[in-house]
């Protein structure tokens, strides 16, 4: 979503709604990019949006607004394209990060070990099944039970939470890390740290680039926003 247009609105004004709340431009109702009405059941991201909105100086850019890059996403949503985007998050978890490690008696294997097979134990007791996990590029099988726990587990996320859930685990390539931050289970900053042992154990060796650094603080901004996202929806 890298839409673009000329401001032409003065004031910025949040409204309620009997199923939650409205944007409204120049007392113009604020619309998602495919027509429909833009109704935010969350206060608090009603409000982050709203200050989007009235921080935009002339030009939209949606990719420096996430919250309302998020909503109007989540809006625009059918809930057949819902049950399809669920399922390509049990895709994920399918073949997850977290089941590929580096070769077995490596340095990098055993960090590996420390900070992801607390998460894989949490989500094989939660589904009382068992994860795969594999010393090289070839990939493994998981069971079908695990397919259809992960299933059930995404079944009642309702659609902003859907939303964010794509951003962190597409960002991640795990699903198991994405699960663990809606369940609270790990921080942000943790997640963030743990997605990216392999990355930053090369860099070690390698260096960094600028070109690397630049590509991280763009990542960064939309995995911790998406975060954001997660728990302001959870505390309602």
């Amino acid at each position: 979503m890298i839409l673009k247009k000329i401001k032409n609105w003065k004031s910025v004004k949040l409204k309620s709604h009997p199923s939650g709340y409205i944007i409204l431009l120049d007392e113009v109702t604020l619309r998602t990019l495919s027509g429909n009405v833009l109704i935010i059941g969350n206060r608090s991201i009603a409000h982050k949006v709203k200050k989007e909105w009235s921080e935009v100086k002339k030009e939209i850019n949606y990719t420096h607004m996430p919250y309302t890059k998020a909503c109007f996403l989540s809006a625009d949503r059918s809930e057949r394209e819902s049950l399809k985007l669920k399922d390509k998050l049990v895709g994920y978890g399918m073949s997850d990060l977290l089941c590929y490690r580096a070769d077995k008696g490596s340095d990098l294997v055993e960090i590996q070990s420390k900070s992801w097979d607390p998460l894989v134990d949490w989500l094989q007791n939660q589904l009382n099944t068992t994860l795969l996990i594999s010393h090289s590029l070839v990939p493994v099988e998981q069971s079908s039970d695990l397919e259809k726990g992960l299933s059930k587990l995404l079944l009642p996320i309702e659609p902003l939470s859907l939303t964010a859930m794509n951003e962190l685990v597409t960002l991640s390539n795990s699903l198991i890390i994405g699960l663990a931050l809606l369940k609270g289970k790990i921080s942000p900053e943790k997640a963030w740290k743990i997605m990216r042992i392999e990355e930053e154990w090369q860099r070690t060796i390698w260096g960094t680039l600028a070109e690397q650094k630049a590509e991280d603080k763009i990542k960064r901004f939309l995995f911790m926003h998406a975060c954001e996202i997660l728990q302001m929806v959870q505390k309602v």
